[in-house]
């Protein structure tokens, strides 16, 4: 018995011995750490993409490169990094040399960065003057209205510009922001949407004012409504004491927006026929041209689905001339 207790204490011993030595003992660790560029003046920006992080070693004790290890493997840390310091910064291409000085390490005072051997580690930078511009929002959110309903107008992005912030090399290239590619469906009232921004494709270091933007979607239920006794105009170069149409007025049946179909009356409504049609499509019958005038509210394309007449064609009369009186009859009535 005696013995195994005293085996169990010298093993107990060689292993608090062994961590004794491990812990008194520098090792280096190959880390991925963020690089960060701070106190840019307001002035500048910066142009070029330097990498976010960057490959580095560091030294020191095990326990200490234990927990290092564990916080830089965390995304949201910036405890530890590599920071250039721009305030002295000048517009501009320029190479920047990193060493220790660049290594910040907040709670571990005994870590060190190791400088690589045969070579340099740098970074290359390219600063220019800082702009501010507006920039077009483009929606590609995709919007379907539910069955017997209608999207009657384009969907309304407010704000349609963004202020961003940044380098002007950088910003003269943006053209438009996208927003996200969300997707609504069956949709049955008229409503407002909160699109997040895709900024995935600006270039690093611009600054938008907004993550986000408002879409207003315009749906209505799909409704039929006739107009009666519109008058069809016969237009063109023609003897009005001969020709004419038959019949002289059509019901005119509009498919749309129920509020859309509100605001339209008999006088939104004109019925065109021209007079060389028929000599041209060698017809006797046609369809008149349908002339809609919309308030300026209304999106004709989008609000207004069909336009159908009733009956759908007119007919070109020719009256006929009156036969000439008999010569002998002329003279019976002359004085």
């Amino acid at each position: 018995m005696g013995n195994i207790v005293l085996k169990i204490t010298a093993l107990i011993f060689g292993i608090a011995l062994w961590f004794l030595v491990i812990s008194q003992k520098d090792f280096q660790l190959s880390v991925n750490v963020p690089l960060n560029f701070v106190k840019l003046p307001e002035t500048m920006a910066i142009a070029s993409k330097p990498p976010h992080s960057l490959h580095i070693t560091v030294e020191g004790k095990s326990w200490d490169l234990i927990r290092l290890n564990n916080l830089v493997n965390d995304p949201k840390q910036n405890t530890i990094a590599m920071v250039v310091d721009l305030q002295q910064a000048e517009l501009g291409a320029k190479r920047i040399h990193l060493d220790s000085k660049n290594f910040v390490s907040a709670g571990f005072p005994d870590v060190h960065f190791v400088e690589p051997e045969n070579q340099l580690l740098f970074v290359d930078l390219d600063i220019d003057t800082r702009i501010t511009r507006n920039v077009p929002i483009k929606s590609v959110a995709t919007f379907t209205a539910a069955q017997g309903y209608l999207i009657a107008d384009e969907p309304a992005v407010s704000p349609e510009e963004l202020l961003v912030s940044g380098a002007r090399n950088a910003l003269t290239r943006i053209i438009d922001i996208p927003t996200d590619s969300s997707f609504f469906d069956t949709l049955r009232n008229s409503q407002e949407f909160t699109i997040p921004l895709d900024f995935s494709m600006l270039p690093a270091f611009v600054s938008p004012s907004d993550s986000s933007v408002k879409i207003s979607v315009n749906i209505q239920k799909m409704a039929s409504r006739t107009y009666d006794s519109i008058p069809v105009s016969l237009i063109g170069f023609f003897d009005k004491q001969i020709y004419s149409l038959e019949p002289k007025s059509l019901s005119v049946e509009i498919t749309g927006g129920e509020q859309a179909l509100d605001s339209i009356t008999v006088q939104n409504i004109e019925l065109v026929m021209e007079f060389n049609r028929f000599a041209i499509e060698d017809a006797d019958s046609l369809s008149p041209t349908v002339k809609l005038t919309l308030p300026a509210h209304i999106n004709r394309e989008m609000a207004i689905k069909a336009i159908q007449l009733k009956p759908e064609k007119v007919t070109l009369r020719k009256k006929e001339d009156k036969p000439a009186a008999p010569a002998d009859s002329l003279e019976e009535v002359a004085p």
